[in-house]
């Protein structure tokens, strides 16, 4: 039997910090090479561009009129017309702010899909972690159990035990091998969930420990960073921003317009040139934008203090559930490090000191013991980087 290692909470630092080091190059490469981030790139690029679209001056009307009139009063007559139509200085200047305001949104929102992916890649990478320490655990029980079943086949050879204690360690045998079978196919497809987040490039990931894991900071300095540095909140702010922009922009447009442009006529015995100045007053073309665009402002501060209030709750629960879980980590580990009772049960069970089904009672309660602290472990690494997703 090899020894049982386990371990301890805060242990093995040199490790732990070459394990953070090993997610920190996958999402690196994923964040390069995923497919969804390229679409999404290739797509906030083009609504950068198409939000500074229309930000310039109208294109400018050419009219050329051909007149025919009768010899004897100047025959015909050519018209050319050169006309530039412009809105009101504030139109611009609001409309180049707005544009502005529309990429920085655009930026936000890649963020938070980049983040979504970077924490998915960063959990999966914690799954696998998760199964390779669950498949060693389980590869130790199915030694365990292998050695006991080889042992107690001689021994029933032998006259020294019944066929009813070889079928209890068959069939634990046979559950071992079931158990280490199915978590090998579940690592084998988070490995290949792994690569596909990588846009199918083969990826390597070696890591068989949790990065190193760091006191919790005071929830109000968290909730501070978080609520700060948030790309989903930040869009959100900047939809408030673009909601108030539109109502200035709403109100410059129901300023007139102005047209300028040069006119001459000819064909006739006299040339005449001049200029072309017109106004048109927006009575009908505006009605209820400035509304609209107050209806809107109002609409996005009211999604702003949801979120807010909702992502402050979830933060809440979600740190008090890290807190709760770090406890048992520590707790678990301290005393699961003292304990080899898999040697100390084998050596009872083969010195006749307890019975088969006691040796069944306590390995059972032991092996649990140790699965639920593997299990408890995933689940605070997964809540610790869903704290700090806010720094993907």
């Amino acid at each position: 039997m090899k020894k049982i290692i386990y371990t301890t909470f805060f242990t093995g630092l040199s490790f732990l910090l070459q394990a953070q080091s090993d997610i920190g190059s996958i999402l690196t490469s994923i964040a390069v090479n995923n497919k969804t981030l390229q679409a999404s790139s290739h797509l906030t690029e083009t609504q950068k561009l198409e939000a500074h679209t229309g930000n310039y001056l109208s294109n400018p009307t050419i009219e050329f009129n051909q007149l025919w009139g009768d010899k004897t009063t100047g025959g015909n007559i050519n018209e050319l017309a050169v006309v530039q139509s412009f809105d009101f200085p504030t139109v611009y200047t609001n409309k180049n702010k707005l544009a502005g305001l529309k990429s920085t949104g655009y930026d936000y929102q890649f963020a938070g899909i980049r983040q979504q992916i970077l924490l998915l890649a960063q959990q999966t990478c914690l799954e696998i972690i998760y199964l390779r320490k669950q498949q060693a655990l389980l590869d130790e029980r199915l030694e365990n159990a292998r050695h006991l079943s080889e042992l107690y086949a001689k021994r029933l050879e032998q006259g020294d035990a019944n066929q009813l204690e070889l079928n209890k360690i068959q069939l634990e045998l046979l559950n071992a091998q079931n158990g280490a079978r199915l978590n090998s196919a579940a690592l084998k497809a988070k490995q290949e969930q792994l690569q596909t987040l990588n846009g199918g490039i083969p990826i390597k990931f070696t890591g068989t420990q949790y990065p190193v894991s760091e006191n919790l900071p005071d929830f109000q300095q968290l909730e501070s960073e978080y609520m700060a540095l948030d790309p989903n909140l930040k869009n959100l702010s900047t939809q408030a921003e673009i909601a108030g922009r539109e109502i200035r922009l709403s109100r410059a447009q129901s300023l007139p317009k102005f047209d300028i442009g040069y006119r001459r006529n000819g064909g006739s015995d006299e040339t005449l040139n001049g200029f072309v100045v017109g106004l048109s007053i927006p009575l009908f073309e505006n009605k209820n934008t400035v509304r609209k665009a107050k209806a809107q402002f109002e609409y996005s501060n009211a999604v702003i203090e949801d979120n807010t209030r909702n992502l402050k709750s979830n933060l809440q629960q979600l740190y008090e559930q890290a807190t709760a879980l770090q406890t048992s980590c520590k707790e678990y580990s301290e005393i699961l490090t003292e304990q080899h009772s898999v040697e100390l049960l084998n050596k009872a069970l083969m010195a006749g000191q307890i019975s088969m089904i006691d040796y069944f009672v306590e390995l059972t309660t032991f092996y649990d013991s140790r699965q639920n602290y593997l299990n408890v472990e995933k689940e605070y690494y997964n809540t610790l980087a869903q704290l700090y997703r806010y720094k993907l």
